[in-house]
């Protein structure tokens, strides 16, 4: 009789959260309560690429007042001393020197006017009228190059006096400089003296 109610019976009992289950032949069996099935990892789209901003109109090489529309100028200045095009190579030149010259000196005032107030952009403003000084210095260069090549050295040496005092003679550009001084006799003596 056991055996009949056992074969036809199934008991379940709960306690405090535990199924039991009782039937022919098996022992008594405690199931643990079903964990919650981890939480699919959330996908996250990326975010749609941000829009390239569009150059500022003082970025563009198009710019009378840029470090990019210099570059053009002497690219230009180059390309036309190569082609023994003198005048043009004069003008282009000339043109990279001054607006590099007012670019140097617009962001020098810009810094000794944040001074004090931003150091920050103080400092990048003085780091920029450097390299526009520099930038400068090279394009001086190049047209006292081109003035030497058109054959008039007296047109070429206030050019290369200037680099020099801007550079000072131990850098490389003021070597340089004082070396082309030199090759014109301009000076009796080479720096550094052999």
């Amino acid at each position: 009789m056991k055996r009949f109610w056992l074969g036809l019976c199934v008991l379940s009992l709960t306690y405090s959260g535990t199924f039991v289950a009782i039937a022919q032949n098996q022992a008594v069996v405690p199931t643990q309560p079903a964990k919650p099935a981890p939480a699919a990892p959330l996908k996250m789209t990326p975010a749609p690429p941000a829009p390239s901003p569009q150059p500022r109109q003082l970025e563009s090489e198009n710019s009378i007042l840029s470090p990019a529309g210099a570059n053009k100028f002497l690219r230009e200045a180059q390309d036309a001393a190569q082609s023994s095009n003198f005048t043009l190579a004069i003008e282009k030149a000339t043109q990279a020197v001054t607006m590099l010259n007012q670019l140097s000196t617009f962001h020098e005032s810009l810094a000794k006017s944040l001074n004090g107030i931003d150091n920050r952009i103080a400092d990048e403003e003085k780091q920029q009228a450097l390299v526009a000084a520099i930038k400068r210095d090279e394009a001086t260069y190049q047209l006292a190059v081109i003035h030497r090549a058109q054959g008039k050295p007296e047109l070429a040496v206030p050019l290369l006096v200037r680099i020099v005092a801007s550079q000072g003679v131990d850098r490389a550009l003021g070597k340089q400089a004082f070396q082309q001084l030199y090759e014109m006799g301009f000076t009796k003596t080479n720096y550094p003296r052999s």
